[in-house]
């Protein structure tokens, strides 16, 4: 036995043959005993396989609905993906992910999430009821703000009253015009605008202030309102 190759090097190289390797992999480790400890530990699961991560809240988040979930480096995960997480009273919730932050620097994979926690119900053509679970977008959050400038014309001043801004994951279903009802609101909305080409499987949409209607004027529109 050469303790030389069989206890020095194998020491030495455990987290790789080179110096970046050896620093990635300490990182990876620091890593793993960090999320055992964190106090933001939680389980998720996605595509029915299950998962840890650190469910980080980002600084100014009041509400506690903007966070960043920090995984492993062999964790993979892609925006648009919805993660069911189980919090430390037992409750599920579903988090969007909207940005990927996988640096090779760092010792994990770090996603940016929002707590989707209302529900969107609406119409389409063949008066069929779809519902997804959405984020009211808060206008103090900058990582939007362009997005929802761009789809609205601009930095145009409207009243806030008047329309909603939504996050969702992509829903083909989902088009201009179509009548809707968000859950905990008693007012109604037409979709005016959306975005699902800045961030791939994520879907920015605006809903502008309509008039109520009844059950049956939900599923059964005129023609002329479907386009």
């Amino acid at each position: 036995m050469s303790y030389f190759e069989d206890v020095y090097l194998a020491r030495l190289n455990q987290d790789g043959t080179t110096r970046q390797d050896r620093i990635l992999g300490a990182k990876e480790r620091q890593f793993e005993a960090f999320l055992q400890k964190s106090i933001y530990k939680v389980d998720f699961s996605y595509n029915s396989v299950s998962y840890e991560g650190s469910l980080q809240p980002a600084k100014g988040d009041e509400k506690d609905i903007v966070s960043y979930m920090l995984v492993p480096k062999d964790t993979t995960l892609v925006t648009g993906a919805i993660l069911a997480v189980t919090t430390r009273s037992g409750l599920i919730q579903n988090w969007l992910i909207t940005y990927c932050d996988n640096n090779d620097t760092y010792g994990y994979n770090r996603y940016k999430v929002y707590l989707l926690d209302r529900v969107l119900t609406w119409w389409d053509s063949d008066k069929v009821e779809h519902t997804t679970l959405v984020n009211i977008a808060s206008s103090k959050d900058a990582s939007v703000t362009d997005v929802f400038n761009k789809l609205n014309g601009g930095p145009v001043y409207r009243e806030a009253q008047n329309y909603v801004n939504l996050i969702m994951a992509y829903d083909s279903n989902l088009k201009q015009d179509v009548y809707c009802l968000l859950d905990g609101s008693p007012r109604a909305f037409i979709v005016t605008g959306f975005d699902c080409e800045t961030v791939s499987g994520v879907q920015y949409v605006t809903l502008d202030i309509t008039a109520v209607r009844d059950e049956e004027s939900q599923s059964t529109t005129p023609s002329s309102f479907w386009r």
